[in-house]
């Protein structure tokens, strides 16, 4: 029988595993520049002796060192064959295996289940029958199922919630790197709320604030769950119905050429007077204006003109089969809206004459029509200019879907809020690390990505005039607080990610305060919004607080060397709730020094501690195995074997490896190979194997 393992060695091992799994990822991701930036392998690089471009480059000399120290330190931390840390590893990988497979089964059940439950409710007439009913409840419970499976399988082992949560955040990484919408719990349940109202023949309008990912959401709805890119129309308050609908397509084939040079004059100078009058017109108005002057010019020549109807993206979308974006939906003319009515309320099956074109008929597909429309509608605020208030009866055609910031926590430490609720920090998380789930960088820069991702909901909330903390009130000079709505500086995801971009770029250069200052507060037009962030970042999310050293002339005429603040402390804030100017010095602190952290860690910052382990490696210690008389031998002698089956398997390597360097060298000096294969080179007249080649692989060479 196994002997009982006590608790302390089990807590040791695992440490000394958790410190060799991030000295291995450290060498491995040297080992991966070395050979991206060498296309060398790590096997060639340790048997070839040629001149490298290592030699000659400091990052890879450095990558190098790094590689092999890092390699030896995890083999040291994880000891011999057979130790407590390698059976500790075997049964992490078993479990790690069994868990990404369950998951795998749970998603395939999960999107059979969805599809399914996508087709009943398609099938449904004006009335739903009672057997459709029974059959979609059955397919939700069986929906419910899955989700609560999810859950336990993630509480189910450390390696579970270790490997799914970090396969979530590397998803999360691969969608910020392709510039999309990342597909949070909260972007999920956005999505399919849209997409139920979509099957149900129902206009979708989604509304928020500047920097929600309104038109994203729309996108990645139609992306993935549709299964089409959208059809997207831009909305502005000059739009016409032809860039709804369609417009003739004139060509100048049947144009008398010698009438041309004093006809492209007329024309462009009727245009260039009509440019002058609307001096806020844009590029698409201005096209359309230029059509219609071009077109009447054309009916006055004696060969007249000859066009085609081009269908617009309402008619074409039909024709495609593909669903479409009205994107800022209330900067278009009240009027034009109107003429969407009745083409929002037709079914499939219905048929539409293009008014434009006389004759041409299309029809509303199987799927119907599927319009989505994004607005940054006002809600009373004073943020959104040339936006109008929609008419009621235009929107009482929509489901209205109102999206919002990321969830995220405003206060507490991470220690006691790690949490699925932290999605802004989550995203933070994945921009810095790589694509397995590493991050090296400053040693405070988890605790300022935390407090960066707070705050970033903060200034979402102040820009929406929503109620926040009195603690996030504007204090002017005199002390008085105001609440204070940010007029046009809002940390978005985008807002965030040119920050942390830009301090990544830089190598963390400096600390990320400088950055956040640079890159954002500064860049807002508005005195009063750079006075509210700087004084809402420092004051209650620690940043612009660095101290530095420097000297300071004493009443004797003496220098001490002394900490000063590095950051403004006092600025002018104003005062009457009016702040005519704004700034501060710019110091350039730098970074403090790196640390490196690893996937689990990543987990934990996101989401917190993993479970308890309840299951360990059964193993024998080496008294069980002395006590263990004939059997116990007979496992030694079974070890003995297959370390001389490694060792076999080594040296074949070695054997190999030194006959291709020796026919190498034949090649360059005569021209002509030697014998390379493996199993004759022991026998081959050479002498020039390398000293020490069999105490290198010999595995009962007692190590001096």
């Amino acid at each position: 029988m196994p002997e009982q393992i006590p608790p302390q060695a089990w807590e040791q091992a695992a440490d000394n595993v958790n410190k060799a799994e991030k000295a291995k990822r450290r060498g491995t991701r040297a080992s991966n520049l070395l050979y991206e930036k060498t296309r060398v392998t790590k096997e060639d690089r340790r048997t070839k002796s040629q001149d490298s471009p290592v030699e000659k480059n400091r990052v890879l000399i450095a990558a190098q060192e790094r590689e092999q120290t890092l390699e030896q330190k995890a083999e040291k931390l994880l000891g011999e064959i057979g130790s407590l840390e390698r059976a500790l590893v075997t049964l992490q990988k078993k479990e790690l295996i069994t868990a990404l497979r369950q998951d795998r089964n749970l998603a395939k059940r999960r999107e059979e289940l969805i599809n399914e439950e996508s087709t009943i409710l398609k099938s449904f007439g004006d009335t739903p029958e009672g057997s459709e009913l029974e059959a979609l409840e059955e397919v939700r419970k069986n929906l419910k199922t899955v989700t609560d499976e999810e859950g336990e399988l993630l509480q189910s082992s450390p390696e579970a919630f270790y490997g799914l949560h970090l396969k979530q955040l590397e998803g999360y990484k691969e969608e910020l790197q392709q510039g999309r919408i990342v597909e949070t719990p909260y972007v999920k349940k956005q999505a399919e709320d849209v997409v139920a109202h979509l099957q149900a023949n129902r206009p979708v309008l989604v509304y928020g604030h500047f920097g929600s990912g309104k038109t994203e959401l729309a996108m990645h709805v139609a992306r993935k769950y549709l299964g089409k890119d959208a059809l997207v129309i831009s909305g502005a308050k000059h739009m016409s119905l032809a860039e709804l609908y369609g417009h003739q397509v004139l060509s100048l084939d049947q144009v008398d050429t010698s009438e041309l040079d004093t006809f492209t004059q007329e024309v462009e100078a009727k245009y260039n007077a009509w440019v002058e009058t609307h001096t806020d017109a844009n590029e698409a108005e201005k096209s359309l204006a230029h059509d219609r002057i071009l077109q009447t010019y054309l009916t006055q020549l004696k060969t007249g003109t000859v066009s085609k109807f081009f269908l617009g993206p309402i008619y074409r979308a039909l024709k495609e089969k593909r669903p479409i974006i009205i994107d800022e939906v209330n900067a278009i003319p009240h009027e034009l809206l109107i003429s969407l009515n009745f083409f929002l309320t037709r079914k499939p099956g219905d048929k539409l004459t293009v008014q434009q074109d006389s004759g041409e008929v299309v029809e509303v597909p199987e799927e119907g029509i599927n319009v989505m429309m994004t607005g940054n509608l006002n809600q009373g605020q004073e943020q959104y200019v040339g936006r109008q208030d929609m008419d009621p009866a235009f929107l009482s055609r929509l489901y209205k879907l109102e999206h919002d910031y990321l969830p995220q926590k405003t206060e507490g430490s991470l220690e006691d809020e790690a949490g699925k609720e932290n999605e802004l920090f989550h995203l933070l998380l994945s921009r810095v690390m790589d694509g397995n789930g590493n991050a090296e960088f400053p040693e405070d820069g988890i605790k300022k990505l935390w407090n960066l991702a707070k705050a970033a909901r903060v200034t979402q909330d102040v820009f929406a005039g929503r109620e926040i903390n009195n603690a996030f009130y504007f204090k002017e000079a005199g002390g008085r607080n105001i609440k204070y709505i940010l007029k046009e500086a809002v940390l978005t995801m985008r807002a965030l990610e040119a920050v942390v971009e830009q301090w990544q770029k830089e190598g963390y250069k400096n600390e990320l305060d400088y950055y956040l200052y640079k890159e954002f507060v500064s860049q807002s037009t508005q005195a009063s919004d750079r006075a509210y962030l700087y004084q809402l970042l420092k004051d209650q999310f620690g940043f612009f607080k660095t101290k530095k050293k420097d000297k300071v002339k004493q009443p004797d005429g003496t220098f001490v060397e002394t900490e000063v603040d590095a950051w403004e402390q006092t600025p002018a804030y104003g005062s009457g709730g009016i702040v005519r100017s704004f700034s501060v010095p710019l110091p350039a602190n730098p970074s403090k020094p790196r640390t490196f952290h690893g996937p689990r860690e990543m987990v934990e910052f996101a989401f917190g501690e993993a479970p308890k382990r309840t299951i360990w490696p059964e193993v024998e210690t080496l008294a069980t195995k002395k006590l263990g008389g004939e059997d116990a031998e007979d496992d030694e002698k079974t070890e003995k074997l297959r370390i001389l089956e490694d060792f076999k398997k080594a040296a074949e390597a070695e054997l190999a490896s030194l006959a291709r360097q020796v026919a190498e060298f034949e090649m360059a000096t005569v021209g002509v190979p030697l014998q390379t294969d493996p199993a004759q080179a022991d026998t081959h007249p050479t002498d020039k194997k390398p000293a020490g080649f069999i105490d290198r692989i010999n595995p009962f060479k007692k190590k001096k």
